[in-house]
């Protein structure tokens, strides 16, 4: 009687990613990373630490100067995030980070590019093409007066000052425990035909985590 000879392959392949610890800087090497920003909402800018959105995908490398690291989260990443304010395809830049790497602050963080959201004018309602920048860091505390209803959108009027009509944000360096991270800072929007507005921006909160390779065992005869 004879034995048929079985075959066992073993096969392990990184098929999934998974977020691991918080993003180490200090660590030079290149490589991808995930990053989650908090959601509470544009109208919710004071809501900290509450609700986190589906992680995305960022490449970290070493920043462009001394002591510095760089965050670079691509544009089609950044659409997505701003997709309720019908951003216009082509038009955005990188979300770019720069950390110092001993504090964990924020430097900056911007991007800039196109969108287009729904402007009532009263008797009717349009789409107005609207160029945003948005600048971030944590060197400096921010934040945001009483809203006030704009062409139909709320917006929070960016301050800095000690007043008690300027709600302050304190901004958070990177924490090398959690990932956490709050850099404060504005949005500046100019639209056709110069109406402007600068805001406070909700971007800056985020996690920054390193990704994982979840190992797939597959096995067969």
């Amino acid at each position: 009687m004879g034995v048929l000879p079985v075959l066992v392959a073993l096969c392990l392949s990184f098929a999934g990613e998974a977020q691991g610890q918080a993003l180490d800087l200090t660590n030079p090497k290149a490589r991808m990373i995930s990053v989650t920003f908090e959601n509470s909402g544009s109208e919710l800018p004071g809501a900290l630490d509450r609700k986190y959105g589906t992680p995305v995908q960022g490449w970290f490398a070493p920043g462009p100067g001394p002591g510095q690291a760089l965050v670079r989260i691509p544009a089609s990443q950044v659409e997505g995030m701003l997709s309720g304010y019908k951003p216009v395809p082509g038009t955005f830049s990188d979300f770019v980070w720069i950390f110092d790497i001993q504090t964990g602050d924020v430097e900056s963080a911007s991007f800039a590019g196109v969108v287009k959201p729904t402007v009532s004018w009263g008797f009717f309602e349009t789409e107005v093409e609207t160029a945003i920048v948005t600048e971030m860091r944590t060197s400096v505390s921010a934040g945001f007066r009483e809203p006030e209803k704009r062409f139909g959108q709320m917006v929070f009027s960016y301050c800095e000052d000690a007043s008690l009509a300027c709600h302050r944000i304190q901004p958070v360096p990177l924490d090398a425990r959690s990932g956490y991270v709050n850099a404060v800072g504005r949005v500046r929007a100019v639209a056709l035909g110069g109406i402007e507005t600068e805001s406070f921006s909700p971007m800056g909160e985020a996690i920054f985590r390193e990704i994982v390779a979840t190992p797939t065992v597959i096995a067969g005869p």
